[in-house]
């Protein structure tokens, strides 16, 4: 009897330490390499001609929704901590600027963009676009006719791409200004320079 009991219990306990060593198991540091493996797979590369090529068509599409003085897309394309620097220095918030428009001090007749430049942060959740704008209309109350170097912050969030700041500046740069910026040091001295057969300003008297 005490036999069978032994040999029972025997067999109770071999369980009991079998079931022990499969679960030890499974916590064994052998497995450790493998979730580490894991954690430090490299993520995707990104595609950021696909994000600037993106980016690019969000900004034509804010500015023909702007032209129509849609505040619905307007409100859709901008995060809820927007700001906005006009080109006389001004800073408006998203809800100013909406309350502008609903106003009507803020009312473009129309508004294009061009000359486009994206960089991506490596990232691939920001954007910075650079660009130049040719708008009409009103801003905050103030008559704005003519063309703006605009520079944008785009940020991705779970609705999507959303610009976060804006900021315009006038250009009031001349083209042939421009171009005499660009002349090469020896030329603007040539240009300084007297004709070696000019005439004399000075004539001599007898």
């Amino acid at each position: 009897m005490k036999k069978i009991i032994f040999v029972t219990l025997s067999l109770v306990l071999a369980t009991f330490l079998a079931a022990c060593g499969d679960q030890g198991s499974a916590n064994k540091p052998g497995n450790v390499p493998a979730n580490t493996a894991n954690a430090n797979k490299p993520a995707a590369p990104v595609d950021t001609a696909a994000i600037e090529s993106d980016v690019k068509k969000l900004v034509t599409e804010y500015a023909a929704a702007m032209a129509k003085n849609d505040m619905a897309a307007f409100d859709k394309s901008t995060t809820d901590n927007f700001m906005f620097v006009g080109n006389d220095g001004t800073v408006s918030t998203k809800a100013e600027r909406m309350e502008s428009m609903k106003s009507g001090a803020t009312k473009y007749e129309s508004l294009t963009y061009d000359d486009l430049t994206v960089r991506v942060k490596p990232e691939g959740d920001a954007a910075i676009v650079i660009g130049k704008a040719t708008v009409k209309g009103m801003n905050m109350g103030k008559p704005i006719d003519g063309a703006n170097r605009v520079t944008q912050v785009w940020g991705k969030t779970k609705d999507g791409w959303k610009m976060v700041t804006l900021q315009a500046t006038a250009i009031t740069a001349k083209s042939d200004d421009k171009k005499a910026d660009e002349k090469k040091p020896e030329d603007k001295k040539a240009d300084a320079k007297p004709a070696a057969n000019a005439p004399s300003s000075i004539s001599n008297t007898k």
